[in-house]
């Protein structure tokens, strides 16, 4: 298998170039980015490169065209959980595209006369947990070429150790899941907190430790951190949840993200008389409110 990849203008370079949503904003516009030709070029061409090594690609014009769809219906997120949840725009490009790595791009052009020098930058990013897997930089030599000879001439040069390390990221998650966070909350009608005393197979303990057995029985090798617990809140951390996983109906094999694995908690805890509701930022992360049933 391959990682769906997608490819992004890095926000450092959408905010040093000034394609940012309003003034004086830190929030990337990478649909004005895209009206750029340099960097449509370089997308096109990156993803193309990316191609021509196998990796299945996800628009970005096309995501930014979903989440307009989703704008229209609509379908922002809202929280049930004192205005917790919050997910920005990456985070909901890479939710709508379901991309596992994003590929990030910046780059240079100097002119020198009749001639130009192309310095590029790329980074490649886990989207469930935004953390770094590779990076590489590369330069051409000046030249009356056209840019997008200079970008190959940049990036070609590095290209097959940048997609080797992303294969081997892509191939730790396959063996050992990939790595998510979720958060529990409880809603104002929900008829137990986390220190609440349940029954479970003939054991009595508090709910928080129920939902920590789960996690122990789900959670691939039983991988997770807990870096938060409280009589209304537990946070957990570094989970690790299957890449893949069977859909509802036919049984048929699927590509999950942390909404889909955490989701089938919700029959657990309708043991104990609570409703549950999950909400995903990105595809790395979810949070579920427990409610009344």
């Amino acid at each position: 298998m391959k990682p769906v990849i997608m490819v992004v203008p890095e926000k450092a370079w959408c905010l040093n170039n000034g394609y940012v949503r309003g003034d004086n904003s830190d929030v990337p516009d990478y649909e004005k980015a895209l009206l750029n030709d340099d960097v449509l070029n370089v997308i096109t061409r990156m993803g193309g490169i990316m191609q021509e090594k196998g990796y299945p690609l996800k628009n970005l014009q096309s995501a930014l065209d979903e989440l307009k769809n989703e704008d229209a219906m609509d379908m922002a997120l809202t929280s049930k959980a004192d205005g917790e949840i919050v997910e920005d725009e990456l985070e909901r490009l890479t939710r709508i595209a379901q991309a596992d790595i994003l590929v990030n791009i910046a780059f240079t052009r100097t002119k020198y006369g009749p001639r130009n020098l192309v310095e590029f930058r790329v980074t490649s990013i886990d989207a469930a947990t935004s953390k770094q897997i590779g990076g590489e930089t590369g330069r051409s030599t000046a030249s009356g070429a056209p840019f997008t000879t200079l970008f190959d001439e940049s990036v070609l040069s590095f290209m097959d150790n940048f997609t080797a390390s992303i294969q081997r990221h892509f191939d730790d998650i396959l063996a050992n899941g990939r790595e998510g966070s979720v958060v529990f909350k409880i809603a104002k009608d929900s008829p137990l907190n986390f220190e609440s005393n349940v029954s479970l197979n003939g054991e009595t303990g508090e709910l928080n430790e129920a939902i920590d057995y789960w996690m122990d029985e789900h959670a691939i090798n039983g991988s997770y951190t807990v870096s938060g617990k409280s009589r209304t809140r537990i946070s957990y951390e570094q989970v690790r949840f299957p890449l893949i996983g069977k859909g509802k109906f036919g049984g048929k094999q699927k590509a999950i993200n942390m909404e889909g694995f955490i989701k089938s908690i919700e029959s657990f805890l309708s043991q104990f008389g609570i409703s549950v509701s999950t909400t995903p930022v990105g595809i790395g992360k979810a949070y579920v409110v427990l409610g009344r049933k």
